[in-house]
């Protein structure tokens, strides 16, 4: 019998992912100015690989990388 690679209970509900907001946005582009990877930043944030890719091609949160910027500026000042 072949093992399943993913341990999935019968009648569970599958994994659901999080959708990313503004301020997830924003810190998408902070997370990998400081050297993480794509999927590594979706596992934190708890969401798909895809959805950071998204953000990082600014098909979604158009403005998100003018708002980190920001926030490291401000960060600095401090």
């Amino acid at each position: 019998m072949i093992e399943p690679t993913t341990p999935q209970i019968p009648g569970t509900v599958p994994q659901q992912f999080r959708v990313l907001n503004a301020a997830d946005a924003a810190l998408v582009w902070v997370l990998k100015w400081s050297g993480d990877a794509d999927h590594v930043i979706a596992h934190k944030l708890g969401t798909m690989p895809s959805r950071v890719t998204d953000v990082l091609s600014e098909n979604t949160h158009v403005g998100s990388r003018d708002q980190a910027t920001k926030m490291v500026a401000k960060s600095d000042e401090h």
